[in-house]
């Protein structure tokens, strides 16, 4: 077995509490590529924590038989500060209720951090280069201080994340359809992985706006590229965001299937030996993230839907009626939602109760709708 496991202690902020995350190491003395999964950053998807376990079960068993070529890293929860926020009985796991907003967004600019580290350093070879920017990443994460918890945690995940070739951040939606956020550096080669998870969306975006956690290890390679034309350096890192369903989306068929998707990924790309087998017709063309439309609600109540996940809609179709109880005249208090663009309609809520602003569902269309920031917070 080349299994190593680890448990790195957090930066504790009150007196008697240490929070642990666990990480498992296969093929650690490997000198191949270098895999990187994380699940549920968002705490509260356990649909991702379901996928690493599965993941988990199928490394055990390649490594048992010495299949294991490259190496494979695998945190079976990121987030363990998320994990702790309970609320009654709900866990409240996407935003730090201590005042450090979303786990997933504001994530290290790696790019700011090593550039002007490289000038004299980098090379005429692509994969020296490589190594150079590696080096230079760590060099920068190691002198960050960490004062908070979360920052000892940002430290941690992505001081091995960027050491990845291939970097996965598993999460979930509300009430979903299996999809994909990806840079368009990386497509068409992760459309192997799209087709194994059956991704029924599939959203690019070089630099979506947020500072999110897959985005860190994707952009630093370009824009540095730009930044030295004239030293070759190669899209070196593949990442991506990948939303294993709705939150209720948890079972031992779902996640084997899910876990699967990443295994055949690896053995694709020589990190397992193997036979991945034939790769399925994709489910759908890759979009941009700014092609998207993120529906809000125009009022309070709740929202009763006229469509299902997957339906193909057109711009003005209803998708969705608001209810307002509150209304004076009970006989206008439907508000019909409509689909702002053409595309595939694959998210909406799981509670129906909405307030001004909370979004009932995504459409994942072709043409632009917006600029600047993508995401939803």
């Amino acid at each position: 077995m080349t299994r190593i496991t680890e448990r790195h202690t957090l930066l504790s902020e009150t007196p008697g509490t240490q929070r642990v995350v666990t990480i498992h190491r296969y093929g650690a003395n490997t000198n191949g590529k270098k895999a990187y999964v994380q699940a549920a950053l968002h705490a509260d998807e356990t649909p991702a924590m379901a996928a690493a376990h599965h993941l988990l079960q199928s490394l055990e068993e390649a490594d048992n038989k010495g299949l294991i070529k490259g190496e494979i890293v695998v945190l079976p929860y990121a987030n363990p500060i998320g994990l702790d926020q309970f609320q009654d009985d709900q866990l409240m796991g996407r935003v730090h209720l201590g005042g450090e907003g979303n786990f997933n967004r504001g994530w290290f600019d790696l790019t700011e951090m090593t550039k002007d580290r490289l000038a004299e350093r980098l090379k005429n070879n692509p994969e020296e280069n490589t190594s150079i920017i590696r080096e230079a990443m760590q060099e920068a994460l190691s002198e960050v201080t960490p004062t908070t918890e979360f920052g000892s945690l940002r430290k941690l995940l992505a001081s091995e994340a960027a050491k990845a070739d291939y970097v996965f951040d598993l999460h979930c939606d509300d009430d979903s359809l299996p999809y994909l956020y990806i840079s368009d550096l990386n497509w068409p080669d992760c459309q192997d992985f799209a087709a194994d998870f059956g991704a029924a969306a599939v959203m690019m975006a070089e630099n979506s706006g947020g500072g999110s956690f897959d985005e860190v290890y994707t952009r630093p390679w370009a824009e540095l590229a730009r930044l030295y034309p004239n030293n070759p350096i190669p899209q070196a890192t593949m990442s991506m965001t990948v939303e294993h369903r709705g939150r209720p989306d948890v079972s031992d068929e779902i996640g084997t299937k899910d876990g699967d998707a990443l295994f055949k990924f690896f053995m694709r790309r020589g990190l397992i030996e193997g036979d991945a087998g034939p790769i399925p017709e994709p489910l759908c063309n890759a979009t941009g993230t700014d092609a998207c439309e993120i529906i809000e609600s125009p009022g309070t109540g709740f929202v009763t839907y006229c469509k299902e996940l997957g339906a193909q809609v057109k711009k003005g179709d209803q998708i969705a009626t608001l209810i307002n109880l509150s209304a004076e005249d009970p006989t206008k208090s439907r508000t019909p939602i409509f689909a702002g663009t053409d595309g595939i309609f694959f998210t909406r809520r799981q509670h129906k109760a909405v307030k001004p602003g909370l979004v009932v569902g995504k459409v994942a269309g072709t043409e632009p709708l917006k600029a600047g920031y993508l995401l939803e917070d």
